[in-house]
């Protein structure tokens, strides 16, 4: 049986669990029927955005300023993909990957092009 949606103010009150040492990542994700690292992901997003983090509202647009930036420390770096998403106050490294990928793409196929700001 699939878990539904947690409500952000049952998130903050684990991750607070959590960072008060109440409970351990396993015991909360164990009362949400969760995998531990859903709730790892939730201390880290608290984190970096404070309780603000389970109450967007709104999909987050990022420049392509930013989107270079990010990738170019990726690349010529040894951050990892975390460090990243903590440094340009990402929501996930996933986003990272995809402009990653989406670098290296074009890149391959329009040599000496550079389109969307990569």
């Amino acid at each position: 049986m699939k878990r539904g949606k947690v409500a952000a103010d049952q998130k903050l009150r684990a991750v607070k669990d959590v960072l008060e040492k109440k409970s351990n990542l396993r015991q909360v994700a164990h009362r949400y029927g969760l995998h531990h690292s859903s709730v790892e992901k939730w201390v880290t997003l608290y984190r970096t955005f404070g309780a603000d983090a389970f109450y967007r509202t709104h999909n987050t647009h990022y420049s392509e300023e930013l989107k270079q930036k990010a990738v170019k420390k990726y690349l010529t770096t040894n951050a990892s993909l975390q460090d990243i998403c903590r440094e340009f106050k990402l929501r996930s490294i996933s986003l990272v990957q995809n402009w990653v990928e989406d670098a290296e793409k074009q890149k391959r196929c329009k040599p000496g092009r550079l389109v969307s700001g990569f």
